[in-house]
């Protein structure tokens, strides 16, 4: 079953969050800053982030930049009640899977952990079939390979 890490500094609002979703099947951890979460994901492991935007020290933007790549990446929900236009543009350019306002309908943020789950699985398989050039390096088309009209106007490649 998918672990869960919810960073909220609100003890009333992460225990509700923790009990919804161990009712949903979800094993949880529940953290105060993100600092703490980030200490623990480099010897642990989750599937899903539900961070508080605003936080003592490492906000909920903040953590979630840090695990939008690299061996840490996971989906990650941001809940505010700081929801302006630029607040939600930063999220967005950070990668957030989706950012909900408090107080927030606990079914709602559930639908949005489960879709986000199903997505993270899905490119997780795609990524397993689809064979990929090396990090850092662009896959390269041999010099004799010469592009070739097909007769549906499509072109393909044909190694000379």
């Amino acid at each position: 079953m998918p672990h869960i890490l919810i960073v909220e500094d609100e003890p009333s609002t992460s225990w509700a969050l923790a009990e919804g979703l161990t009712e949903d099947g979800f094993t949880t951890d529940t953290f105060r800053s993100g600092e703490e979460a980030w200490a623990w994901l480099q010897s642990g492991r989750s599937d899903l982030v539900i961070a508080s935007l605003r936080l003592p020290g490492m906000s909920g933007l903040e953590l979630a930049r840090k695990l939008r790549r690299g061996p840490h990446a996971q989906p990650v929900i941001i809940v505010t009640a700081d929801g302006t236009p630029d607040v939600l543009r930063d999220l967005q350019k950070a990668g957030v899977s989706q950012c909900f306002p408090k107080p927030f309908p606990i079914d709602a943020l559930r639908r949005s952990v489960r879709q986000a789950l199903a997505t993270t699985d899905r490119r997780r398989g795609a990524a397993t079939r689809a064979p990929s050039a090396p990090a850092g390096r662009r896959a390269r088309v041999p010099a004799s390979a010469q592009p070739v009209a097909r007769a549906d106007g499509a072109a393909r490649t044909r190694r000379a």
